[in-house]
């Protein structure tokens, strides 16, 4: 069975193992090489940065298949905004291509119209052409492209993705 629940403090480490694992994978060579893998990881995903968020109100969820977790989410409620962050998404590869992503980004979109927000937003490495595909299928569209400097020699160089909810009726 499929089904997202609530990560606490004490499941940080399970996420960060997970998302080193995922980066590993997933986007060595074509979308980063090791040396920054390494950085972005230190920067982003290390067990005390993840507990840091969830303490500043980043809720993270762990997604589930048979009592197993093969990924996770993030996402930050904006209320003076009325949008919503989906910060991370991230699913084991061999998990890809199953529907599950879809599951995770309807629930996101289920969150969002509980919250009575107006826009999902998120950003993604532009070369993850992968997880761009799928986010332009759940109705995600490409607002922006973004280079901004990480620090030490690196930059992110993203998309900023966006989900305008239907709030007409």
């Amino acid at each position: 069975m499929l089904s997202i629940v609530s990560a606490r403090p004490h499941d940080a480490e399970d996420i960060a193992n997970m998302a080193l694992d995922i980066w590993r994978r997933h986007y060595f060579p074509d979308v980063l090489n090791e040396d920054a893998i390494a950085y972005f990881w230190n920067r982003m995903y290390r067990p005390d940065v993840i507990r840091s968020e969830m303490e500043r109100g980043i809720v993270y969820e762990r997604i589930m298949l048979n009592g197993k977790m093969i990924g996770f989410l993030a996402y930050h409620h904006q209320p003076e905004q009325a949008r919503m962050r989906l910060n991370k998404l991230y699913l084991l590869p061999e998990y890809h291509g199953r529907g599950y992503g879809a599951f995770a980004l309807a629930h996101a979109k289920a969150i969002a119209e509980r919250l009575c927000v107006k826009e999902i937003y998120l950003y993604v490495f532009r070369k993850n052409e992968k997880a761009v595909r799928a986010y332009r299928r759940a109705g995600f569209v490409v607002v922006r492209a973004e280079v901004t400097e990480a620090g030490d020699g690196y930059y992110y160089d993203d998309y900023v993705m966006s989900y305008t909810l239907d709030r007409s009726g």
